[in-house]
């Protein structure tokens, strides 16, 4: 428990709640998969602009990294005896491998790129294919539902809403197949994560619940996830200290607590990032919107000072800032 991963670290403060639950071990089945290796995922030349509805579009910057170039695709797509696509674990990590360029690239191009790679799988007929992108558009739409349901200070409550909101979207088989297990999983991490807390309890106690815990865990989950088990932890304290509003003090003393000191003070140096991220961001926000707002700019003047503003920003950030404004998710 004192050890904290450097990847767990550098990814941590800028999750979501509904991302702090890691990819579930995937669920083998009789149908038979189109497998999605070695093929490099096609490229995009540029993002889209970010603009409010009614809004001229502005050019953006041409999209100079693609961070899946190279890579082969995860996830696969799998039929069964009647050819129809199985809506499994596989598929659904065939999503958030495309779904991973969000900031390089708006839903529309993700959509376009999945599209392409369909396309070049021979084993893929037009049925198949049109099945698929019918699933991934109502993955995509319940992530934006997800993101938008936003936080409370309960995150048993949390979980719970998301849980609710996948079934309205999706169809209980539908959401069992594509987050039941990490639901549990994120469950039991939760309990885990309450018991180190609780100092009511004895270490024999505390030892005997977490045992407990750990036995209710599925073991396929148990043995594919013990190296994430510190990550999800992390993720879900970071969570809680953001809906406790707890001071810089206060979240030193409960990391180091957990993790150690070392790994505390990372992690308040990633605070510290995340909130010079946030208020560039917010200011942003607020800046573009009186642009949009003032009537007596002419399109070309309002163009060149929207550009202007995101001149604080690296030009990755430049692509995420972008697309949080084409999802509508800047800060209001």
């Amino acid at each position: 428990m004192k050890r904290l991963l450097p990847v767990m670290a550098a990814a941590l403060l800028g999750l979501l709640f509904f991302l702090f639950l890691s990819k579930a071990p995937s669920p083998r089945g009789v149908a038979q998969p189109v497998p999605a290796t070695a093929a490099s995922v096609p490229a995009v030349s540029a993002v889209a602009p970010a603009t409010p509805r009614g809004a001229p579009r502005l050019s953006a910057p041409p999209a100079q990294a693609d961070s899946l170039r190279g890579t082969d695709v995860d996830g696969s797509v799998r039929r069964d005896a009647q050819g129809h696509v199985v809506a499994d674990r596989e598929l659904r990590r065939l999503f958030d491998y495309f779904l991973s360029r969000l900031g390089e690239r708006d839903t529309v191009q993700i959509r376009a790129d999945l599209l392409a790679w369909l396309q070049s799988q021979a084993q893929l007929d037009a049925r198949a294919r049109a099945e698929v992108l019918n699933l991934f558009d109502r993955y995509a739409e319940l992530q934006r539902a997800s993101a938008a349901l936003g936080r409370s200070s309960d995150l048993r409550a949390d979980l719970q809403r998301l849980r609710e909101l996948r079934r309205r979207e999706l169809g209980e088989s539908l959401a069992q197949a594509w987050f039941g297990e990490e639901e549990d999983y994120a469950a039991a991490t939760l309990e885990r994560l309450a018991l180190a807390r609780d100092n009511t309890l004895d270490l024999a106690t505390r030892t005997q619940r977490l045992a407990q815990v750990e036995a209710s865990v599925d073991p396929r989950q148990r043995a594919s996830r013990a190296d994430s088990t510190d990550y999800q932890l992390a993720v879900v304290q970071s969570e809680q200290l953001d809906t406790q509003h707890a001071d810089a003090s206060q979240r030193v003393q409960q990391r180091t607590e957990l993790w150690g000191a070392d790994a505390a003070a990372r992690l308040a140096e990633l605070d510290q990032q995340d909130l010079d991220w946030q208020l560039r961001l917010r200011a942003y926000a607020q800046a573009r919107e009186k642009l949009f707002a003032d009537g007596t700019l002419a399109s070309g003047e309002r163009e060149l000072r929207l550009l202007k503003l995101l001149e604080v920003f690296s030009e990755a950030e430049q692509r995420r800032v972008l697309s949080l404004a084409e999802e509508g998710l800047l800060p209001k």
